[in-house]
């Protein structure tokens, strides 16, 4: 399973291609990953713009235009890809999510496992997010000091 600094790592690749675009077309080849999509979710995300990515625990965060929040988990053994233009690979039987992004790059997820998940979340109710409500601390952030500690 990929651990903080691996989903950090992930955030980052993701976050220069991902932020201030606009995603134009969502396609889902299965009706789940480790458990079902929420409904609409494809409907929800296109046409939406990703405001900002960040990082909770081992959850990456795609604040969306439409106030709503991606919620993503790698699961053990799940992955993206970023392509763009001619660079674009044939799909393979594990990618679940393809993103098409205004921008012309196409992020795809790969998760052999299926034990990745994503949800959306409207953004000003995550504290109440089962998951992400219950966590502690976030030991990288600027508020983690040693009174928190």
């Amino acid at each position: 399973m990929p651990e903080l600094p691996e989903v950090e790592s992930v955030r980052r690749l993701l976050a220069p291609v991902l932020v201030g675009e606009r995603i134009d077309e969502v396609v889902l080849r299965r009706a789940n990953l480790r458990g079902p999509f929420p409904e609409g979710f494809a409907s929800r995300l296109t046409g939406q713009t990703v405001l900002e990515l960040h990082r909770r625990a081992k959850h990456l965060l795609a604040d969306l235009s439409s106030g709503e929040t991606l919620l993503m988990h790698l699961g053990m053994s799940g992955h993206f890809r970023v392509e763009r233009g001619d660079d674009v690979q044939p799909l393979d039987t594990h990618d679940h999510v393809i993103l098409r992004l205004a921008s012309g790059a196409v992020i795809t997820f790969n998760d052999p496992r299926r034990f990745g998940s994503m949800d959306l979340v409207s953004t000003d109710q995550l504290a109440e997010h089962p998951v992400i409500g219950a966590l502690g601390p976030e030991p990288l952030s600027a508020s983690f000091t040693p009174g928190v500690l």
